[in-house]
């Protein structure tokens, strides 16, 4: 069934192989955006989203950041967030609060068909709040 779905990452080419990865899968309504500030605007206009890809190290608001003011504002969502990081920073990838509430973190570089596993997965457990 085709999904909802939030990239949000500062690297392009990331975004943008992402957003084509989840296009061919079907799911066609991919909107993609490059930092935390701009997904916590988009998500105050639209929180419907069944599925957001967030980077763990983004500028102006990061990752585990906007997995806060998601928690915060959208509880719903939290159950919906994959998080992606290129593995530089140990302590961002083994965040606590990630870890405790289970978010499945991604490094870079991955290879597509395990994000398509994920992504597969994460939509077929039922949400919770």
């Amino acid at each position: 069934m085709p999904a909802r779905i939030l990239i949000v990452d500062s690297d392009h080419e990331v975004r943008a192989l992402i957003a084509d990865m989840l296009r061919a899968a079907g799911h066609l309504d991919v909107e993609c955006v490059y930092t935390g500030t701009a997904a916590l605007g988009v998500l105050a206009q639209r929180s419907n989203f069944d599925l957001i890809l967030g980077d763990l190290t983004m500028p102006a608001l990061e990752g585990a950041h906007l997995y806060w003011e998601i928690q915060s504002r959208w509880p719903h969502l939290v159950s919906r967030l994959i998080c992606i990081t290129d593995g530089s920073s140990a302590g961002v990838i083994d965040h606590p609060a990630l870890r405790a509430a289970s978010v499945p973190i991604v490094v870079k570089p991955f290879v597509p068909g395990v994000l398509q596993d994920l992504v597969a997965r994460r939509l077929a457990q039922p949400p919770t709040v």
